[in-house]
């Protein structure tokens, strides 16, 4: 039902907004330049693990909203904004032709972060066009997504290229922003969804 999709999204992306907020206390504690402690035991454990939670329960939960069977009479497909199968080819060759443009114009490393960078991407896009088609959240709120979710991208991006590039302390930080400004643009979304439109 699509109260059952509503409800589902919202919790999800609040699930990962807390899932950005424990990766980076985890980062800022487990990467800082001249500190030597154990990632994955202890204090920073734990974060890791609640990050982990956080993260494929805010995941699990978006993309059964997502798929969420719409309120009958909805005309939630011949409505929607972007057509579902193009989002995802879309988010394919993206991912694709970033690899091979960070990889051999700018020698920038590959690391799991771009895979981050773009899935995430695509998940909001889904979430979005979603809402948009069962009327969840208006045609102004959607455009409004559509360049929140386009800037943190473009940062997140910006950021991933310089970042070996960096003097060590600057890095450390930089690596945190995407996080920032990914937890920010779904903290927009999840205000856009609860406040009356």
């Amino acid at each position: 039902m699509m109260k059952d999709m509503y409800h589902l999204i919202l919790a999800g992306q609040i699930m990962l907004v807390i899932c950005c907020v424990f990766y980076s206390v985890w980062w800022s504690i487990s990467y800082r330049p001249g500190v030597s402690v154990n990632r994955a035991g202890g204090l920073n454990g734990l974060l890791l693990l609640i990050t982990a939670v956080c993260g494929v329960s805010g995941l699990a939960a978006s993309i059964y909203g997502i798929n969420a069977e719409p309120e009958a009479g909805t005309l939630a497909e011949q409505t929607a904004k972007m057509n579902g199968l193009a989002i995802a080819i879309a988010g394919i060759a993206a991912y694709i032709v970033l690899l091979i443009i960070t990889k051999l114009i700018f020698h920038r490393v590959v690391t799991t972060e771009l895979l981050l960078i773009v899935g995430w991407a695509v998940l909001e896009l889904y979430v979005i066009n979603a809402l948009n088609a069962s009327s969840k959240l208006s045609d102004p709120r959607f455009y409004v997504m559509l360049a929140v979710i386009a800037a943190a991208f473009i940062i997140s991006m910006i950021l991933y290229v310089l970042y070996y590039r960096m003097e060590e302390m600057k890095a450390f930080y930089a690596a945190m922003l995407p996080l920032i400004t990914e937890a920010v643009s779904m903290t927009v979304l999840v205000l856009l969804m609860v406040i009356k439109q």
